[in-house]
């Protein structure tokens, strides 16, 4: 089933780092490499510590009933991998298996290469006997179950553990002179691209409020949660039910492939029919002229 009019855009990871390397010297940043951060007493001469350091943040970890930090895990499990197929667009194969169905995730990164992100229920998981299989038997697992899709081609791995996917959340979004922003303060699942933009944007709004109050850091720091946090609620609550929606994807599976289809496309509770009707006018009018 195609969907007309869904955007997608991605970058290679490492070609984004390098990107951002540079701009950060070009500027007159500092950069330190091969050095581990055991603790913030070690960033005690700092003015103010920005923890863009992920889900496993040590300036978070040491702080979080301050930060006001909250931690539930998703029940579905996932494990990331690459492939070298260039697929034309962000794309989701769904098959059924004797040991239950697999979702991937797959869509191109460069010229030559796409991620390629396997999910499935606990209860799949466990049956397939992924629980007792490392990575490398893992990742062949994974490439039999998606042959077809992948052409016979291998998964390449890099860390590719199965893991749950953690929504976490922070109440407060600083402390003394230490404040959070991406991973470290809030994730978003990855069913809806938006974890590294989410980043990129908080960053852009607390140079914002620092510029905007040069002189009052802690007032500074409000202004930037008080601007920022109901953007990434909204964001946040959508990437959330759209991932509540996967852990359902066996029973949507039943579903004929046009309503399979609108399903998905109004998972997260941000498009309603309007919208769908404007940006994908081809899909809804077979949708709308089913039957």
């Amino acid at each position: 089933m195609t969907i007309d009019g869904v955007g997608f855009s991605s970058i290679g990871r490492l070609h984004l780092l390098q990107l951002l390397q540079e701009r950060a010297l070009a500027v007159g940043a500092e950069l330190i490499f091969d050095t581990v951060v055991q603790s913030v007493d070690e960033l005690a001469d700092f003015d103010l510590i920005v923890a863009s350091d992920g889900v496993n943040s040590v300036v978070r970890r040491g702080f979080e009933g301050d930060f006001g930090m909250s931690l539930s895990y998703l029940p579905n499990k996932f494990a990331w991998y690459g492939v070298e197929t260039p697929f034309d667009t962000l794309t989701q194969t769904f098959v059924e298996t004797a040991y239950g169905p697999f979702n991937a995730h797959h869509y191109r990164y460069t010229s030559t290469m796409s991620t390629f992100l396997v999910e499935c229920a606990r209860e799949t998981w466990e049956r397939a006997g992924f629980a007792t299989m490392g990575e490398a038997e893992s990742a062949q697992k994974c490439a039999e179950i998606f042959a077809d899709t992948l052409g016979g081609k291998p998964l390449i791995t890099n860390k590719s553990n199965w893991r749950n996917f953690p929504l976490m959340w922070n109440d407060r979004w600083s402390h003394l002179n230490m404040v959070l922003v991406g991973d470290a303060l809030h994730t978003s699942h990855f069913s809806i691209g938006s974890g590294t933009r989410l980043a990129l944007e908080d960053v852009i709004a607390l140079v914002e409020a620092l510029e905007a109050q040069p002189d009052d850091m802690p007032a500074a720091l409000q202004a930037y949660e008080a601007a920022r946090k109901p953007i990434v609620q909204k964001i946040v609550t959508a990437a959330t039910s759209s991932a509540r929606w996967y852990e359902n994807f066996a029973d949507h599976m039943k579903l004929s492939p046009l309503e399979f289809g609108y399903a998905y496309m109004i998972r997260s509770g941000r498009i309603d029919d309007d919208r769908l009707r404007k940006f994908a006018p081809g899909f809804m009018a077979k949708y709308e002229g089913q039957g």
